[in-house]
């Protein structure tokens, strides 16, 4: 009973926020307009006087919460879109990296879960790209870490520009960054790869150091003999530090390297 009490609040919840402020005041006075002229009548029925001093009831039931009910609703409704303003804030701030402005980590994690388990009921192909920015230690000790938050910074708004809006890009810690490239085979997804690491390795800098950024990328996709999640992030893994042991600034896919020229 609880359960379904508040499916029925959220569901009119939702739907008074559709309506906008001024569509909420117009449906909060109507509402206590009826609700005092229904009492009106009710307590006049029950308790009988002149036919005028009916009329004169159901008018004053009418004008009162007229004039006040705007005033009254437009505080509640006020309060209540800046709750629902608040509360997008504070979830849109659960899921985003504070530095970078891509998703977190556990917004990834929760959108992968996702994408594992429609892989498991119905086939849908998946792939994930683990993605790491060459040298940046080398980057923090020689230009300073303020210098490595503005390549950590690029590099994420980059990748995430280069992506299509049903991708989601995350920071997964450090300089290391993850793709889940959503009904994409390994195939596809190694293309993409290779768009991300040109996309990086063409970044301009504007006149500061360092001049240019590499990074590394590991690609792996959903297999049918895939037991969960962490084994294909670990695959990807896997490939990335073969693609950091092969040189860097390269794809690697099970075993196969890819490299352009940037």
């Amino acid at each position: 009973m609880n359960k379904i009490i508040r499916q029925t609040y959220h569901r009119y919840y939702v739907w008074l926020l559709g309506l906008g402020m001024s569509g909420a005041v117009a449906f909060g006075t109507l509402v206590a307009i009826v609700g005092s002229v229904l009492t009106t009548a009710v307590v006049m029925l029950l308790i009988p006087g002149p036919k005028d001093f009916f009329w004169y009831g159901m008018i004053v039931a009418v004008v009162s919460p007229a004039l006040t009910a705007p005033g009254l609703s437009s505080i509640a409704f006020k309060m209540a879109f800046q709750l629902n303003t608040t509360q997008a804030a504070l979830k849109l701030a659960a899921e985003t990296d504070a530095l970078t402005g891509v998703s977190n980590r556990r917004s990834f994690m929760t959108q992968a879960e996702l994408a594992f388990a429609n892989a498991k009921a119905g086939g849908t192909p998946f792939t994930i790209v683990m993605i790491d920015i060459d040298h940046f230690k080398a980057i923090n000790d020689t230009h300073g870490h303020s210098i490595g938050d503005s390549v950590l910074r690029d590099v994420a708004q980059a990748c995430q520009a280069a992506l299509r809006a049903s991708d989601c890009f995350a920071r997964f810690g450090g300089e290391e960054f993850v793709a889940l490239l959503q009904l994409t085979d390994t195939a596809g997804a190694t293309a993409v790869a290779e768009i991300l690491r040109k996309t990086v390795a063409v970044l301009a800098f504007e006149n500061r150091m360092p001049p240019t950024v590499t990074v590394s990328l590991g690609v792996a996709s959903y297999l049918a003999s895939s037991e969960s999640l962490h084994d294909i992030l670990n695959e990807a893994d896997r490939q990335l530090y073969a693609a950091k042991a092969a040189g860097r600034n390269r794809v690697m896919v099970s075993a196969t390297a890819v490299r352009r020229a940037s």
